[in-house]
């Protein structure tokens, strides 16, 4: 990736998360020492839609490994579940030049970068940090749970290719769903799921079946 990748976008989408500030600072310093530009997109897809960036170099992130939550900002937009909003949010990568993204959070925060990335038509290299409740995705396909170790895979590491599947009007990597309980994954608040975490989808699916 190192070889064909000039200008790395980082964001942190869903709820805040363990490790998400050292995942920041371990992705930043390594593009530093490999010479490749890094911008920070402030709160998660609302930032790529609306152009919130900031440049981030090695000073930037100095002492942020010590602070809980994360230094960009977290934030859902349910604007991404438009084809207008996934729209703006390629289009924002191709103006500044964003020919790596690399996303932490959990599986509906990388359904959101690919389904982006297909609507606007572009390649973007993606490289995913998992730091969800369940990251049925990362498990799958074997990537690291250790937030630094996976960002130094994104940077060191190969590119790999994975099928898309296309469901309702929208694309999906893993699981698509419909029927009976399809609501609790997308519906589960996110105190209960950082309280409770996989448990917190049965809570919600208990719910669901006695309404």
């Amino acid at each position: 990736m190192a070889n064909a990748v000039k200008r790395i976008g980082v964001l942190t989408s869903g709820g805040d998360a363990p490790g998400m500030n050292a995942a920041i600072r371990s992705v930043v310093r390594a593009c530093t020492y490999m010479g490749i530009e890094c911008v920070g997109i402030r709160r998660g897809y609302n930032g790529l839609i609306n152009g919130d960036i900031i440049e981030m170099g090695a000073r930037s992130v100095d002492g942020i490994i010590r602070k809980g939550g994360t230094m960009l900002y977290t934030a859902r937009c349910k604007e991404m579940m438009t084809e207008e909003g996934l729209q703006k949010a390629a289009d924002t990568c191709k103006y500044l030049g964003i020919d790596g993204l690399i996303c932490c959070g959990g599986d509906g925060t990388l359904s959101e970068t690919v389904n982006g990335m297909i609507v606007g038509g572009h390649k973007t290299k993606i490289g995913y940090i998992p730091s969800g409740t369940t990251n049925y995705f990362a498990n799958g396909i074997g990537l690291s749970s250790d937030v630094i170790k996976a960002a130094d895979d994104i940077v060191y590491g190969k590119p790999k290719a994975f099928d898309i599947g296309r469901f309702n009007e929208r694309e999906f990597m893993y699981i698509a769903s419909f029927g009976a309980f399809t609501q609790s994954s997308y519906g589960t608040p996110q105190n209960l799921k950082n309280t409770f975490g996989h448990f917190a989808y049965i809570l919600s699916g208990i719910k669901e079946l006695a309404e």
